[in-house]
């Protein structure tokens, strides 16, 4: 049965449906305050039993604090609202319930960090550390501005929560000195080295197993500590541990994604032509930070520039620690932070000129191929625009409307893997990249089918599984079709090839090849994206989105189905994340929603009418020719909603969401 057929028929075999012999289930104790000192731990077990370890280094990360490691266990004082303390198992999820109530914890209170002005303030959350600068960058060149005009504003995005449909969980089984695991997951691979580093375990003493897996939006990249405790318990009794996570624990534990701030200037000549920008990104990356959150800002930063060619920037960049649970990616994990601080830029400058923002983009987007001064290199992204603005009716609308122009940059560095095996008539295939819901299926299938000339109903896409294949990177950053698609046509050349070397069809010979592709960006593979939105007011004056249509370059694309849902999906996310949705914290650092409906995600009626219209601006520079677009609806869809909502409503928006942000 396809793929996507057999989940929407109920047959899927999630974290949660598997059943082992002697299961034992497993609950998390969490601290109920967001900052204390652990006075006393009674029941289950804890830090003072044994503790693992989690996170970056320290090392690579500009000027900043970056050296603080993620306990398993919070070990003498708690830094986030959620953070486990503890843990039990039992025979019975309920038994294990009732365990995780008899467990008494004290801890002595402290005050907690919990605003980015806070933590530039007052002392670090890390006795171990000289401030909450967990990392600090400068990006670009001090530069004297020469413009006539200028315009300036601090813009922030609120944290936002992944909220997938199903929430994170694990199995682990220690046996015979491996250690086994089944978990809902975007990279095997990234879940194996987690654990590795943390237990201590060699590599090739784990095999992880991907689930099927209910989405993830970037929330099950890495590996948390309920994954390294679940895997001790296992090692500890030699028996099956299972984890799922409730909904109250994914909201207050997770890894929410933006919290960033944006302070910038822009500096123009009278006719509309930008010739600096200056400023300072800064993202609250909660309580521990890893690679990506540590190097956050920075990524940011260095986007701003976008399709624009701005000559001159000079930007800094910083992490700063709170008590909130650590920073996480969603969807975009810094492009659409990047999109929205630029693009109200422009809309601002344009307010100011007196020009339609429409108009000021086109002066600005670059004529040919523009190294940014942060950093950046893009292609020429002048006619790309002139005519998205015709295919998308942009020039024809009325009041209420907005548009955002920027740029998708995949995370193609690292490459990735696949493992192409034939036999017995049929081919089957593995990917270092995981599907989640993204259709790896459809793409896989077209192309190993073309190369190979095999129907695509003898070929199979499998889950993820270090034991069959041995390595690869994983499904994020809108890498999946140009990195995993590149390695499939790379093994799909080479199983063509040993059957043309025996004279035979593919299907009747025996073959198995593996290949590891590594790719560097260049150019050819950034995606230009054009986002057009309009509004309305409803009739008690709120704002309503309308319309919503992407003009956007996908290269060749592989699957215009799958193309166009990823699309539709991340327009969907924005439009949310707008107008509702977002994960605050009190004055105690407690998250406020605890509820999926409390977070803000919205009804089905709530949403616009999408329109996607698929761009073939020009090949990647690949095989296949395909670009990213799994995160473009984000990217391009924040702010053009945004512009939108501000154009109906006459209001200058900085912060989101709209609906219980205040302005």
């Amino acid at each position: 049965m396809e793929y996507t057929d057999r989940l929407i028929k109920g047959h899927g075999k999630y974290v949660a449906d598997i059943a082992l012999p002697e299961m034992l289930y497993m609950e998390v104790v969490r601290s109920k305050v967001a900052r204390g000192n652990i006075v006393s731990v009674k029941g289950g077990i804890s830090a003072s039993d044994k503790n693992f370890y989690l996170g970056s280094s320290g090392e690579g990360y500009g000027e900043g604090n970056a050296g603080v490691k993620q306990p398993a266990f919070a070990e003498k004082y708690v830094s986030y609202y959620g953070q486990p303390v503890a843990a039990v198992y039992s025979s019975s999820k309920y038994a294990a319930k009732d365990l995780a109530e008899s467990v008494e914890i004290k801890i002595e209170p402290l005050e907690p960090v919990v605003t980015l002005d806070q933590a530039l303030k007052l002392p670090s959350i890390h006795p171990s550390m000289g401030s909450n600068r967990a990392s600090e960058f400068t990006l670009g060149s001090e530069f004297a501005e020469k413009g006539d005009i200028s315009v300036e504003d601090e813009l922030y995005l609120e944290r936002v929560v992944t909220d997938p449909l199903e929430t994170r969980g694990i199995v682990s089984l220690y046996r015979d000195g491996v250690l086994n695991v089944w978990i809902s997951t975007q990279s095997v691979y990234s879940i194996r080295d987690g654990l590795s580093a943390a237990l201590g375990l060699p590599r090739d003493a784990l095999r992880v197993m991907q689930a099927d897996t209910g989405g993830a939006f970037g929330s099950k990249s890495a590996v948390y500590p309920e994954y390294v405790i679940a895997s001790y318990i296992s090692m500890k009794t030699g028996k099956p541990v299972k984890w799922t996570e409730s909904r109250e624990e994914h909201l207050m534990a997770s890894r929410p994604g933006r919290g960033a701030l944006g302070r910038l200037r822009l500096s123009a000549t009278k006719d509309g032509k930008i010739v600096g920008l200056k400023g300072e990104v800064v993202v609250d990356i909660g309580a521990y930070g890893d690679m990506l959150g540590l190097n956050s800002p920075a990524w940011i930063a260095r986007q701003l520039t976008g399709p624009y060619a701005i000559p001159n920037a000079y930007l800094k960049a910083t992490a700063l620690y709170t008590n909130k649970a650590p920073l996480g990616p969603y969807r975009g994990a810094g492009r659409p932070e990047a999109s929205f601080f630029m693009e109200r830029m422009i809309d601002l400058l344009a307010d100011k000129l007196g020009i339609d923002p429409a108009e000021l983009r086109l002066k600005n987007a670059t004529e040919s191929t523009f190294n940014s001064p942060l950093g950046l290199v893009v292609n020429a992204s002048r006619q790309f625009l002139e005519r998205g603005l015709r295919e998308t009716g942009y020039w024809d609308m009325g009041a209420g409307k907005g548009l955002s122009f920027f740029v998708l940059i995949p995370a193609v560095f690292g490459g990735e893997s696949a493992r192409i095996s034939v036999k017995d008539g049929r081919i089957n295939i593995w990917l270092g990249g995981n599907a989640h819901w993204q259709r790896h299926e459809l793409f896989v299938k077209k192309i190993v089918s073309e190369v190979t000339g095999v129907p695509e109903e003898y070929i199979e896409l499998n889950k993820g599984n270090t034991g069959e294949l041995g390595y690869g990177v994983g499904t994020w950053g809108s890498r999946s079709a140009i990195a995993a698609g590149q390695a499939v046509y790379r093994a799909a050349l080479k199983i063509r090839e040993m059957a043309e070397k025996e004279g035979k069809d593919v299907l009747s010979g025996s073959y198995d090849y593996s290949v590891m592709e590594n790719m560097t960006l260049d150019p050819s593979m950034i995606s230009f994206l054009l986002t057009v939105t309009s509004a309305n007011l409803n009739e008690v004056g709120d704002p309503v989105i309308k319309s919503c249509t992407a003009f956007y370059d996908v290269g060749e694309p592989l699957s215009k189905t799958s193309i166009t849902g990823q699309i539709t999906g991340g327009l969907a996310q924005a439009v949310s994340e707008v107008l509702f949705e977002s994960q605050t914290y009190d004055q105690k650092g407690k998250p406020e929603a605890q509820t999926i409906s409390e977070a803000g995600v919205p009804y089905a009626h709530q949403l616009p009418k999408f329109r996607v219209i698929i761009a073939q601006e020009g090949k990647s520079g690949t095989l296949h020719g395909a670009k990213g677009v799994g995160e473009a609806g984000t990217v391009g869809g924040l702010p053009s909603i945004t512009r939108a909502v501000e154009s109906i409503t006459g209001k200058r928006i900085r912060k989101l969401p709209v609906m219980y942000g205040t302005q």
